[in-house]
C-alpha cells in the first residue's frame, strides 16, 4: 500500500496539467468561432484529448491520495465527485471531439469547455478546503460575506488580560500553523487542531494535551523537536511556530489548557505576559 500512496501523493503535482488544459480549451472553442480564428479548429481535437487523458491521470492519482484515510469532511467527497465528473465529462467530449462525425456536434464543444470550466472551479474550491480550511477564503472578508459563509464576526482584542486564551491566542496560532494536515477535511492521524475540542479530543494515538502538564503534551513534544526530526510538527517543510508562540503554548497547557476564559483571571508569570503581549500587538 505504501507504493500507492507514493503515488497518490504525485495527485496534487498534476493536477495543475488539466486545469490549464481546460482554460486553453475554452479560450480555443471560443476563439475558433470566429472567422478570423477558425483555422485554431485544427488543434482542438489534440487539445480535448490531452484535458481528458490528463483529467483521468489526475483523478486516478487522487483516488490513490484518497486511499490514505486521512480525507473525512464533505468537502473530501465533493472534491472526489466534481473531480470525477470533470474526467468522465471531459472523456465523453474528447471521443466525440475526435471522432469521424465531430462535425455533427460541433455546438457542443464551446458550451462543455464553459461546463468544464466551473466545474474545475468547484473542484478546486473544495480541494482548497482540504489544503487551507473550509474558512480559508473567507477569513479576512467583510462581516456579510463570512456571515453568508456562517462565521461568526472577526474577534477584536483590546487588551491581553480581555483575550480568550484559547480563542484570541492558541487557537488562531494551531489554525495559521497546522489546519494544512489537521482541519475538519483533512485529519492526518484522525486530529484536527482547528476547534479547542478536536484539540483535546487528540487523534487516533491518544491524547495531545495533558492539561497541567505540558511535559507530558505530546503536542508540545511535536513543536519542541529538532526541524530536522521526522516527529517535529509541522511535517512537510511547513512554516513552525515561533519560539515565542512555543512557550505560548507552553504557558497555556500548564494553566489546565482553559477554553471560554480571559486571561486575566488566569496566572500569568511576567515573562508571559510580556511575550502575550509581543504575541497580540496590545498591553496587558
Amino acid at each position: 500500500m505504501d507504493f500507492l500512496y507514493f503515488l497518490g501523493r504525485f495527485h496534487v503535482l498534476v493536477l495543475h496539467l488539466p486545469i490549464g488544459i481546460i482554460v486553453a480549451v475554452f479560450v480555443l472553442e471560443y476563439l475558433a468561432r470566429k472567422e478570423k480564428y477558425r483555422y485554431l479548429e485544427a488543434a482542438s481535437p489534440f487539445l480535448w484529448g490531452a484535458m481528458a487523458l490528463s483529467a483521468l491521470v489526475t483523478v486516478f492519482l487522487g483516488y490513490l491520495h484518497f486511499s490514505e484515510g486521512s480525507f473525512v469532511g464533505s468537502s473530501a467527497n465533493q472534491h472526489r465527485t466534481f473531480g470525477t465528473a470533470v474526467a468522465l465529462i471531459a472523456m465523453a467530449v474528447a471521443f466525440l471531439r475526435t471522432s469521424s462525425f465531430a462535425d455533427s456536434y460541433k455546438p457542443v464543444f464551446f458550451p462543455a469547455s464553459i461546463l468544464l470550466l466551473v466545474l474545475v472551479s468547484i473542484t478546486g474550491h473544495f480541494g482548497g478546503n482540504l489544503t487551507h480550511g473550509s474558512t480559508y477564503l473567507v477569513e479576512f472578508a467583510p462581516q456579510p460575506i463570512r456571515s453568508l459563509a456562517g462565521l461568526a464576526p472577526r474577534r477584536s482584542v483590546t487588551s491581553v488580560a480581555a483575550a480568550d486564551a484559547f480563542a484570541d491566542v492558541v487557537g488562531p496560532m494551531l489554525v495559521d500553523r497546522c489546519q494544512g494536515c489537521h482541519n475538519e477535511d483533512k485529519q492526518e492521524n484522525d486530529l484536527n487542531l482547528t476547534t479547542y475540542e478536536g484539540v483535546m479530543r487528540g487523534g487516533e494515538n491518544g491524547k495531545v494535551i495533558a492539561p497541567g502538564k505540558p511535559e507530558q503534551s505530546e503536542l508540545l513534544r511535536r513543536i519542541t523537536r529538532e526541524p530536522s526530526d521526522e516527529e517535529f510538527m509541522p511535517a512537510e517543510g511547513k512554516t513552525p511556530l515561533t519560539a515565542r508562540q512555543v512557550e505560548i503554548i507552553r504557558w497555556w497547557i500548564g494553566a489546565g489548557a482553559p477554553n471560554g476564559v480571559t486571561i486575566g483571571t488566569l496566572e500569568v508569570p511576567a515573562e508571559t505576559r510580556t511575550l502575550l503581549s509581543e504575541e497580540l500587538g496590545v498591553t496587558f
